[in-house]
């Protein structure tokens, strides 16, 4: 279920991925449909995380021809590993390696996707009800939870890995939440005391007055006051 999540977000990312044949059950392989982007995808499965150089060698040796002698294929290629824990609890004793595995920069740009059932089956469910993870990576409700306890296993942590884990992916931003900056800046200004001050030398400034005078003459007022 998991690589299905993964084929249905990178069909649908901007670099809209397409999916390549590939003999190999543990091995997907995927190259950007779209013209303006130069980007392969490789995923693969593991059950147990091993040395970079061993993932390497085996992507390397199992990678279709057609891709290899591509240029771009060595420099604009991501390789997601999925890894499942039976708990999150597990994943201090995961920590090194998949560090070991991230921080490696021979061959590919690696990523380590791990994930347990538990939160596999909610992302299932919530997917099965039509939605979608732009919904869910932007619901307030769902982070809200999240934050208060961030080891639950939840679809809404999943989702988060996937749009850290997967550098084609972006969160939605919802320009309606946010608030207005100058409104926020006024109302601490005022909170302060501090807003017609700084409205007046906003004042000064539009007339047209040097900044160095302007300054100059309201530390002047403030050395009389």
């Amino acid at each position: 279920m998991i690589k299905q999540i993964i084929q249905q977000v990178a069909e649908k990312s901007p670099c809209q991925f397409q999916q390549l044949e590939s003999p190999f059950e543990e091995l997907d392989f995927y190259e950007a449909k779209d013209s303006r982007f130069q980007r392969f995808l490789v995923v693969l499965e593991v059950n147990q995380l091993c040395s970079p150089s061993k993932l390497n060698a085996q992507v390397q040796d199992k990678t279709p021809e057609s891709l290899l002698t591509k240029p771009s294929f060595a420099k604009n290629t991501d390789l997601v590993i999925l890894f499942k824990l039976d708990e999150l609890t597990e994943l201090p004793q995961q920590e090194h390696s998949i560090f070991d595995i991230e921080e490696n920069a021979y061959s590919l740009k690696k990523h380590v996707l791990y994930y347990t059932t538990k939160e596999l089956d909610q992302l299932k469910q919530y997917l099965d009800r039509g939605e979608d993870i732009d919904s869910l990576i932007s619901s307030s409700e769902a982070f809200t939870r999240y934050k208060e306890n961030p080891s639950e296993e939840t679809a809404f942590s999943l989702t988060c890995r996937l749009f850290v884990k997967l550098p084609f992916l972006a969160a939605p931003i919802q320009e309606s939440t946010l608030e207005d900056a100058n409104k926020i800046a006024d109302q601490l200004l005022s909170e302060k005391q501090l807003l017609t001050f700084f409205q007046s030398i906003e004042l000064q400034l539009d007339k047209g007055s040097e900044y160095k005078k302007v300054m100059e003459t309201l530390i002047d007022e403030q050395m009389a006051n």
